[in-house]
């Protein structure tokens, strides 16, 4: 099936995943609109939070749909989203991954558990008290920056990390301090079958993402 037209694949180093991005102020708006994809179970589920967030999850599940009917070639309202033991949304057919910031949706699709996150730079004053979570030596390579270089710096860090927890299929239920993975140029992968890489280009100013694939 052909990618939505409102939809960006961002050109990738590597054969292993697919990767879409959304913008759902932007070309993309229809999905916060048009739930005919949507089941009425996950119509009914967005229905439990304020509007905003809901508008923001029932968009994000709607290009999570057209992004895994393109990738498997199906109907977007006919592929079977379900919840695991441990709540993490699968399909039988591949591995996905979404994550949601304001406006934005970006999508990672592979044959092998694949993590994707995005972030917005935050406040300095929330970059320095989320600093708190990561591991000791993340923490001390962060302590010699302060305001805006600080909470770039650490939310590249930190959409390294739940990249990295959403490919070992943990989440943040995986105590974020416990992995060093760093702000280097390159990132440091704390699992040798799992590869992160930051995503640049096609990313919006004032956002950081990245990507971890299984190999």
């Amino acid at each position: 099936m052909i990618l939505h037209p409102s939809f960006t694949r961002l050109q990738f180093d590597t054969a292993r995943s697919t990767l879409v991005l959304a913008d759902t102020d932007g070309q993309a708006a229809w999905a916060r609109t048009d739930h005919s994809v949507l089941t009425g179970q996950e119509v009914n589920h967005s229905r439990e939070f304020d509007p905003e967030v809901a508008a923001t999850w029932a968009a994000g599940r709607v290009v999570l749909r057209h992004v895994l009917a393109h990738v498997l070639d199906r109907d977007p309202a006919a592929i079977e989203i379900r919840l695991d033991s441990a709540g993490k949304p699968r399909v039988a057919d591949c591995e996905f991954s979404v994550t949601r910031a304001r406006r934005l949706v970006l999508v990672a699709v592979a044959a092998d558990p694949v993590g994707v996150d995005l972030e917005a730079v935050p406040d300095e004053a929330v970059a320095a008290e989320a600093v708190e979570l990561l591991h000791p030596r993340e923490k001390d390579e962060l302590a010699r920056f302060a305001g805006r270089d600080l909470a770039e710096r650490f939310v590249r860090v930190w959409a390294r990390k739940e990249a990295f927890l959403k490919a070992l299929s943990t989440g943040l239920a995986r105590d974020p301090g416990m992995d060093y993975i760093g702000g280097a140029d390159t990132p440091n992968s704390p699992h040798p079958d799992v590869d992160i890489v930051d995503v640049v280009d096609g990313i919006p100013p004032g956002y950081r993402a990245a990507l971890a694939v299984n190999r």
